[in-house]
């Protein structure tokens, strides 16, 4: 039996309401005569909020008897040193790698799928 967890709402919301804020700020600046560097930063920039909004409509943490697993990795729980769920982000702290992942709704379950004596670490 697997669980899936998604990312919180507010999230999804607050990277959305910054898209459609940003975009006519965006479409301005690219109607005025700028430098190639400033467009390559304009871009790169309206990118990277794309690119979280996309990441987080589509991702999705999958919590099994043994292991979790994203699109990005997927790790078995007998690997993981800590939980962290904090505002804007989850750390998943294992042996070998930090991964930080957007906010996810009910990350907490990952920390009682863990042995009891590494659930004693994780607090």
């Amino acid at each position: 039996m697997s669980m899936v967890l998604r990312v919180k709402k507010w999230y999804k919301v607050l990277i959305l309401l910054e898209i459609i804020l940003s975009t006519p700020v965006v479409l301005y600046l690219f109607s005025l005569q700028l430098s190639s560097l400033m467009v390559f930063v304009l871009l790169s920039a309206y990118a990277g909020l794309v690119f979280f909004l996309i990441e987080s409509f589509i991702l999705k943490l999958e919590v099994s008897k043994d292991k979790i697993s994203t699109i990005y990795f997927s790790v078995p729980l007998s690997d993981i040193i800590e939980v962290e769920d904090g505002v804007f982000e989850t750390k998943i702290r294992t042996r070998w790698k930090v991964y930080k992942l957007p906010p996810i709704d009910g990350v907490q379950v990952v920390l009682s799928s863990l042995p009891n004596d590494l659930q004693k670490m994780c607090k």
